[in-house]
């Protein structure tokens, strides 16, 4: 039996109290029963996994489970009273995994749809039923919140509708304690939208556990730009999977960013663990996935994004690039693969990422990977590390710039190459803030 086999068998138990409790359609209870399963099958994400090799995921739950209750926690009644900091945009409020309330401007309301995993009807969603039972998750983490998940829900955006505002989903973690939240993503045929996925902890100093899935899936000509900000408390640990099918012609465009932790914190190391998973299938020609991250480690953060992309058609494309920086004891890592399927032609991969070390003790690991069984290709990958170049800096120094303050200023210039142009200017502004609040610039 391993270390985290008591765990393994906790969820289980709690998984199977869910399913009592609900009140589900028989196609949903089957959809949990072989996530559960499958979770049971293949055990907590581990690091004999190689998309967990640099995450002890099972150890640290074990280690939470000792110190804290693994039940998600129920909402927070004071929540809706939380002064919020998100851009302008249609707003979808969640605490704890469940929905608390949503703000749709009137000229997105008839473009966008949100119902419980549970209100899903064969005449109307069918061909979203039909993908959800054919699919099945590419990582445990997708299992464990599959059938653990309080609430799933379901966001669409209508075929042939351009929403006009962001998207924010706010994601609210006021109390701390488990929650797990699965939200389901569906862009059908020729609609556009930008998400805002904001995971934001208020009691930033006491300990919590974020689980949360994302699954997308993009039709023919869709577009999506899906962000996702992540803000947790110093001492936490935040494990997230996201999960798409890219359709014919379709583009995802995703922007990861690492913001600075609560402010109620002061003073307190950061000693936080992050580790999130994009696994993503460009299933049909001609689909698209770009891929932009910038982050900065310190003290003794754990941050590892692993990304898997899959070309099963003809004619896709996928450009994924990552700006990194460690410091202090802490850890970064990148984690990437691009795989070619055999008896595909046309496709046009690149995974590049950049980091820098800040001190003698930080560890970034890097580890871009091509998978080709086709021949009609154009590939590359790459990985830097390196340290800030001290040239640049007595440089700037020479013109007057201090030396702390000349430092911050390259970082910020690194960083700024891992953010999506052609972004909402309202946005831009909101995650450059929060990308600059955590190496404490001001300039960017």
């Amino acid at each position: 039996m391993s270390s985290a086999q008591p765990v393994l068998q906790q969820f289980a138990e709690l998984m199977a109290a869910r399913r009592q409790q609900r009140r589900e359609p028989e196609w949903l209870q089957a959809w949990r029963d072989n996530a559960c399963s499958a979770l049971l099958a293949s055990g907590l994400p581990n690091r004999r996994l190689e998309s967990w090799h640099y995450s002890d995921a099972d150890i640290w739950l074990q280690q939470y489970g000792e110190r804290h209750a693994l039940a998600p926690i129920t909402p927070d009644t004071d929540a809706l009273q939380i002064p919020r900091d998100e851009p302008p945009g249609d707003q979808l409020l969640f605490n704890h995994g469940y929905l608390t309330d949503e703000q749709l401007d009137n000229i997105d309301r008839d473009k966008l749809t949100l119902l419980p995993l549970a209100d899903l009807s064969a005449a109307e969603h069918g061909e979203l039923l039909t993908w959800l039972q054919e699919r099945s998750s590419s990582d445990p983490l997708g299992h464990l919140v599959s059938a653990l998940a309080p609430e799933s829900w379901v966001l669409i955006v209508r075929a042939g509708t351009q929403v006009s505002r962001t998207v924010v989903l706010s994601q609210l973690s006021s109390r701390p304690g488990v929650q797990a939240g699965q939200l389901i993503i569906w862009v059908q045929r020729g609609a556009q939208a930008t998400l805002l996925d904001d995971f934001r902890a208020l009691d930033g100093c006491a300990e919590e556990l974020t689980l949360s899935h994302v699954l997308l899936k993009l039709d023919a000509d869709s577009r999506l730009t899906y962000v996702r900000l992540q803000r947790d408390s110093a001492s936490s640990q935040h494990y997230g999977v996201v999960e798409g099918d890219v359709g014919r012609d379709a583009l995802f465009r995703a922007q990861c960013l690492v913001g600075s932790v609560s402010a109620e914190c002061g003073d307190q190391p950061h000693s936080n663990r992050l580790r999130n998973g994009f696994y993503i299938r460009l299933a049909e020609p001609g689909a698209e996935f770009v891929a932009r991250g910038a982050f900065a480690a310190s003290d003794r953060q754990h941050i590892d994004y692993h990304l898997t992309v899959d070309h099963m058609s003809d004619h896709g494309r996928s450009d994924v690039l990552f700006q990194a920086l460690a410091g202090d004891r802490s850890r970064a890592v990148i984690n990437g693969r691009i795989h070619i399927g055999g008896g595909t032609r046309g496709n046009d991969g690149h995974f590049t990422s950049h980091n820098l070390l800040l001190s003698d003790t930080a560890e970034i690991d890097a580890k871009p990977e091509l998978e080709i069984y086709a021949d009609e290709v154009a590939c590359s990958h790459g990985a830097t590390i390196g340290q800030l170049d001290e040239e640049q800096i007595l440089y700037l120094q020479s013109r007057g710039i201090e030396r702390e303050l000349a430092i911050t200023l390259l970082m910020e210039g690194f960083l700024k190459s891992g953010m999506l142009e052609d972004l909402d200017e309202e946005l831009a502004r909101f995650l450059r803030g929060h990308l600059l609040a955590s190496i404490g610039g001001e300039h960017l």
